[in-house]
């Protein structure tokens, strides 16, 4: 159920397994049941992914098939900080997942993301307002991955504005259903370039 959820969040087409020859032409078949892969294999068309530990990871790497890719050239994760920090995840600028982490929960969030998504590149981007050099210095020595602090100027929309169809473009379009003003914040702050923290 969980994999169906992800599935649905990430507007990837799917149908259940019925039997061979019930899956489409040139599909990519996702398991952890090696039955099916058995009776699968002879589907030169398919691509089988073969998942019995119910990794993360091979599921993203289903997920990039279906796009024709084997890993995001970038992986960007966005951090607007405050009381409640919020963090977007960008896979060349395809929001992968969003929400509220906890402080103390953070540099597990992101190695788990890390870990994940397959990528060639990758880089936290942490606003500079309240609680931003807090979270910087937190897991900085945590990660093996650069940190940029951005400038927060303007990236939280007015309440007015969340709604406001002029102000949603292309790159808003998945957190349009969303009314927490952080989640715009966040999604600005990974798609803005930062200077890197040493």
């Amino acid at each position: 159920m969980q994999v169906l959820s992800i599935l649905k969040e990430r507007n990837i087409s799917f149908t259940i397994y019925r039997d061979r020859d019930s899956i489409p032409y040139y599909s990519v078949f996702y398991t952890d049941y090696f039955y099916f892969v058995e009776e699968v294999r002879d589907r030169d068309d398919v691509l089988v992914i073969y998942d019995p530990d119910d990794s993360c990871r091979a599921l993203e790497r289903s997920i990039l098939a279906t796009r024709f890719k084997e890993e995001y050239n970038e992986l960007v994760i966005g951090i607007d900080p405050g009381r409640k920090p919020y963090i977007v995840v960008l896979g060349d600028e395809e929001i992968l997942e969003h929400g509220i982490v906890s402080f103390n929960q953070i540099d597990e969030f992101i190695n788990r993301c890390i870990k994940c998504y397959p990528h060639r590149k990758a880089v936290v981007r942490v606003g500079g307002g309240y609680n931003g050099w807090k979270i910087i210095l937190e897991i900085r020595d945590k990660l093996g991955i650069p940190i940029e602090v951005v400038d927060e100027e303007e990236t939280t929309p007015k309440s007015k504005r969340v709604d406001d169809p002029v102000f949603l473009n292309k790159a808003f379009e998945k957190l349009s259903r969303y009314r927490n003003k952080d989640a715009y914040a966040a999604l600005k702050i990974a798609l803005r370039k930062g200077i890197e923290v040493s």
